[in-house]
């Protein structure tokens, strides 16, 4: 810490702890300071900070401004109502200010920090329902109300804030300070809830005057510029846990609500409509995205299965799938088995890295060269198959020609190019024949592949040998 931030510290803690032993009107002064003085060290943060993470900066420096002006009206006039104002004003342009901060630290956890102020409001919510309820000193019911608002949405905020610690990765001291502010602010609003005059008042403004303290710490800290970057993204998986865990924060308030009202006890009505208009959207919000990225995994999963890691063709099994489909249909259609010649050659002298851009390069030409409908596989290793469907004999010739043409040109790998050579057996299904098996028609497609690489020597180049089942 900096020595104007020991300073700070020091001299705001020296009027915190001599709080209790001083006069009225000396308090006044001593709380006036210490609210008044945080905003300078903010100042100081928001005039760090890079442009781009000014926006928090800006809406904290604007709520301690609000709310020292909510303290010098309560303070100092008899403008009750309007300190109250500049108060809510203050509360919600720094709850803004706290998660702004929060979304741009945890926009990866969207879900874990969701799930946490869920939770986190619905404590919040029995917090007040059981123990404030009952024993609240304010009369005045926009007061309630304010008081009731205050604890609810605190308690949602401090949850997300207590998440980016959870999942932080790293030591930030900042941080800390903002859960500290949030926590403070929280239990003097509780504590001046249940008592709001004598000793317990005073303990509640010293809590209130430490929260303004942490928030000028925070400007202070150097580690509060790290809040900007983007936090550690936990597995946010649909479980029996997680369903139930949403599913026990939905219900915990009108069930609580419930049994005190089957009791006797007096149940606050804004509390059950406040909580099911805040909790059930997003409890609801959430199973909806969880369901979502459950179903993209499984969608994934089942790609993964079907495809081929480096070229994104389908693979072996995806294709015998589709040619064991095709083969129910009637018509005819035609195999191509392509097999390149000298590729080991080519790996072996220019590396595995070289062999796979010229793997992809066959796999995008061969793409490229069929029609809409057809089917290009990489079978595995340098083999390709590919599946014409609405095919026949007519047609091996024309289909067999543009996969040469597209193989014709050499490929560039940078330092040299690679000529492209290969194998192409083709077989033809007619429509005619009965019960033939899909692995019987590639091995006789890989027998008419076979045959033409006999010739490799005397043709180089692409060169096709077609067959059909006889």
């Amino acid at each position: 810490m900096e020595a104007r931030g020991r300073a700070y510290l020091l001299g705001s803690v020296g009027l915190i702890a001599a709080y209790p032993l001083l006069s009225p009107g000396a308090r006044t002064a001593a709380l006036l300071v210490v609210t008044c003085s945080a905003v300078g060290p903010v100042l100081v943060g928001l005039r760090r900070a890079r442009p781009v993470d000014r926006r928090p900066w800006r809406l904290l420096l604007a709520a301690l401004v609000v709310l020292n002006l909510g303290n010098l009206t309560r303070q100092l006039t008899d403008l009750t109502m309007a300190g109250r104002v500049f108060d809510a004003l203050g509360n919600v342009l720094m709850l803004v200010a706290v998660l702004a901060v929060v979304v741009r630290r945890g926009r990866d956890d969207v879900g874990g920090l969701i799930d946490t102020i869920i939770v986190s409001a619905t404590l919040g919510g029995l917090l007040w329902d059981v123990v404030l309820l009952p024993r609240i000193t304010q009369e005045h019911p926009a007061a309630e109300a304010s008081t009731f608002a205050t604890v609810f949405v605190l308690a949602g905020v401090l949850g997300a804030l207590v998440r980016l610690l959870q999942t932080a990765g790293e030591p930030i001291p900042a941080l800390w300070l903002l859960v500290g502010a949030l926590a403070l602010s929280l239990t003097g609003n509780v504590v001046l809830a249940l008592h709001d005059t004598g000793g317990i008042a005073v303990a509640a403004e010293m809590m209130f005057m430490a929260a303004y303290v942490a928030l000028g710490l925070f400007g202070l800290d150097d580690s509060a510029h790290r809040l900007a970057r983007l936090g550690r993204a936990p597995d946010d998986i649909l479980t029996r846990g997680r369903l139930a865990f949403l599913g026990g924060a939905l219900a915990a308030l009108p069930l609580v609500g419930g049994g005190r009202q089957l009791l006797g006890e007096p149940v606050d009505g804004l509390l059950l409509v406040a909580g099911a208009a805040t909790i059930t959207p997003l409890v609801m919000w959430r199973i909806g995205r969880l369901s979502a990225q459950r179903a993209r995994a499984e969608q994934a999963l089942r790609y993964q299965a079907a495809h081929d890691p480096l070229t994104g063709l389908p693979n072996r099994r995806e294709f015998v799938a589709q040619l064991r489909a095709e083969l129910r249909r009637p018509g005819g259609c035609v195999i191509l088995f392509c097999d390149l010649d000298g590729f080991k050659a080519v790996n072996d002298r220019l590396g595995h890295p070289i062999g796979d851009r010229l793997l992809v390069e066959v796999a995008r030409r061969l793409g490229d060269s069929v029609r809409a409908g057809d089917l290009v596989s990489r079978f595995g290793g340098d083999e390709f198959l590919v599946l014409f469907r609405d095919a026949g004999r007519a047609d091996v010739e024309r289909l067999s020609a543009r996969i040469v043409a597209a193989l014709r040109e050499p490929v560039d790998l940078g330092d040299e190019s690679v000529p492209v050579r290969a194998s192409i057996g083709a077989v033809i299904r007619t429509g005619a024949e009965r019960d033939v098996a899909a692995e019987d028609l590639i091995h006789r497609a890989d027998e008419a592949m076979y045959a033409a690489k006999q010739n490799r020597d005397t043709f180089p180049g692409v060169r096709v040998v077609s067959v059909w089942p006889g």
